[in-house]
């Protein structure tokens, strides 16, 4: 008996078990979700497609995408490249692994080794569908930095493994002039012979059937966008270099009202960062930064625009009859078990000249109807999030001419920080014509405090030969959180450092928190926060983002004014130049190490200073003065019951 009835249980087991499943595998979808635990094939199995790309062709779509598997090893290529087929985009088919991974010890794509982000296009000249990838050479790490290239006569395969480049030896970029040699060009220069570095990357077929490669390069410094000969097999030799030193990567790419738009990722290895986008009228440039394209927040994980909504960007792909409509594709990484990886779909909107990714819990293909078109189109929700309830809590506008307000700075005076040669005084900062002018100039100027016998770089020099100004609120303002914005214009020349920052004061540097909305010495901009977070409490942990000037590819950078923003919350701060986001700094992170607490949740007061020479500064010996640090205004705006203390 006890037998017999276990087989019933097993046979009705077995019974449900086939009946779940074929229901699992039979009901149509008909809406994305997008960070969905299981998007289900034809087979009720989960798609295995990551960091893929689609293929639209005869009236059907081809989803390629890396096969993944369980465990760590799952990182690593095991089986090859799968494929999936849909008329819908909703409901997948399986159409199996297309490039096989091989046994043959000498082959580039030997299992083991890292095959990543393969894209499919159609050559009409040659009917040859052609598949490329970031290839990965096994045992070698991410040092091979290479692209493989394989063909099909059918788009579902197999397809032929060719071979893989190093792209471009022996060339040098079209917006390039050799000579002009900078600190961030040492990688192209390394790799001219050999041929540049390609990592992450994407495909491009132009609206002349042109194709392009886009992919990370010098490191994951900068991005290649290269032209392929006429087969779609190899390289002309003709390519870009776009944002220098930017550090971006999973570049995406598409194409509307004429413009090129690309959306791509910052550099944390599997974790999250924020999305940056950009625009061009031309394929190759110059690309303009428009800063992060992501609005709204995930409401599965709770991350927002400063994450990507957990995920990174791998395509964008364009919905066939449907007018300008686009489908921007993001992949959420679980390098513990990739086989779980999530797949985010959402609809693209542009207004303006501008990109937007917003989170939708649910959506469907209809929203493209939905959305009102016009020649700089969208919708009204792609604005930039300002939310309701933050309004302005102080300013300064500098109205008045004659010294900053007393009601709102008070000075630092003498030799203060990081052996800087300017000595602070008050008369170097003067209100003239609507602005704040602080001026450096070469004037020499007794240390009263001079003791030649002191240990203290401080007093131990007799002289000061030049003078500056920084001003503070402390002691008459201080905010805990909001966003806090400037509008400057920066000296950039040798020994210039001017910078506008914040500084908590419930205990002493570094473990007080100091945020760099703008600091910019030799050449560079950068945006930056330090805590105590080191065994050593006086040695700071600093979480920087550094740009060199040509990153934002304005020759007249130097010349114009800009506007530096923080947005600070108790998660997150974001720091921004002329809205391209440049740092995301996670707060769950910045803990002081020896008393645990986190000065970001603390309130700050703001320095705006100009400092010459010293540590960082440069060698302003050549430099002829003033230098100036230009202040059209300083901003602070809160949530309404958060107002400043």
């Amino acid at each position: 008996m006890k037998y017999r009835y276990s087989n019933k249980k097993l046979t009705l087991a077995l019974v449900v078990f086939v009946v779940t499943s074929c229901a699992v595998a039979t009901t149509k979808l008909n809406s994305f979700k997008p960070g969905s635990d299981i998007w289900p094939d034809n087979n009720g199995v989960h798609i295995n497609a990551h960091g893929g790309g689609v293929l639209y062709h005869q009236g059907t779509y081809y989803w390629f995408g890396e096969h993944k598997i369980k465990g760590k090893i799952g990182n690593s290529a095991q089986v090859g490249v799968h494929c999936y087929s849909s008329t819908d985009l909703y409901n997948w088919t399986d159409e199996g692994i297309v490039l096989k991974v091989s046994n043959n010890p000498n082959s580039d794509i030997i299992k083991g080794c890292v095959i990543e982000r393969p894209k499919v296009i159609y050559n009409k000249k040659t009917n040859k569908f052609v598949m490329w990838f970031h290839l990965e050479l096994k045992g070698k790490g991410y040092d091979a930095a290479r692209t493989g290239v394989a063909v099909s006569d059918t788009v579902t395969g197999p397809y032929q493994y060719l071979k893989s480049h190093r792209p471009n030896p022996n060339r040098w970029p079209i917006n390039y002039s050799v000579g002009e040699w900078f600190q961030n060009d040492k990688y192209l220069k390394r790799d001219f012979k050999t041929g540049q570095m390609s990592r992450d990357m994407t495909l491009f077929v132009d609206d002349d059937d042109k194709a392009y490669h886009i992919h990370a390069s010098e490191d994951n410094r900068t991005i290649h966008i290269c032209d392929l000969t006429d087969d779609y097999l190899g390289f002309t030799g003709k390519y870009s270099r776009v944002f220098p030193e930017g550090w971006n990567e999973a570049p995406a790419i598409c194409k509307y009202n004429n413009k090129y738009f690309m959306i791509t990722s910052g550099c944390t290895g599997w974790k999250p960062n924020a999305a940056r986008s950009a625009v061009a009228d031309n394929i190759f440039g110059p690309w303009k930064p428009l800063g992060n394209p992501c609005r709204r927040k995930n409401l599965k994980n709770g991350l927002g625009p400063h994450l990507t909504f957990g995920g990174q960007s791998t395509y964008i792909l364009p919905v066939q009859g449907k007018e300008d409509a686009f489908i921007a594709m993001f992949d959420i990484w679980t390098p513990k078990n990739p086989i779980d990886g999530k797949y985010i779909w959402l609809p693209v909107e542009f207004r303006a000249n501008r990109i937007f990714v917003r989170w939708r819990n649910e959506w469907d293909l209809s929203i493209f109807d939905r959305i009102v078109k016009k020649k700089n189109w969208v919708s009204k929700d792609s604005e930039e999030p300002q939310p309701p309830s933050y309004e302005l809590v102080w300013s300064d506008e500098f109205d008045i001419n004659g010294p900053p307000d007393p009601c709102n700075w008070i000075y630092e005076h003498g030799f203060v920080r990081n052996q800087e040669l300017q000595w602070y005084q008050p008369n170097n900062a003067q209100c003239k014509n609507g602005m704040l002018v602080i001026e450096a100039k070469r004037e020499q100027v007794k240390n009263n405090r001079f003791d030649p016998k002191s240990k203290n770089w401080r007093q131990r020099r007799k002289y000061a030969r030049y003078t500056s100004a920084s001003i503070k609120t402390r002691g008459l303002h201080s905010w805990l959180y909001g966003r806090f914005e400037a509008r400057a214009r920066i000296d950039t020349r040798d020994g210039s450092w001017p910078a506008f920052w914040t500084v908590g004061f419930a205990r002493g540097w570094p473990g007080c928190g100091e945020i760099d909305i703008m600091e910019y010495y030799q050449n560079m901009v950068l945006a930056n926060a330090c805590w105590a977070g080191n065994k050593n409490s006086y040695k700071p942990k600093w979480d920087a983002v550094k740009k060199n000037i040509e990153y934002f590819q304005d020759p007249n950078f130097s010349s114009k004014f800009h506007v530096w923003r923080m947005d600070w919350t108790k998660d997150y701060i974001l720091l921004y130049i002329d809205d391209i986001l440049i740092n995301t700094i996670d707060l769950s992170r910045t803990i002081n190490y020896q008393d645990k607490t986190n000065p970001f949740r603390e309130p700050h007061y703001i320095i705006l200073n100009l400092a010459i020479g010293g540590d960082r500064g440069g060698d302003p010996s050549r430099t002829k003065f003033p230098i100036k640090y230009e202040v059209d205004y300083v901003r602070v705006y809160q949530d309404v019951p958060r107002k400043n203390r």
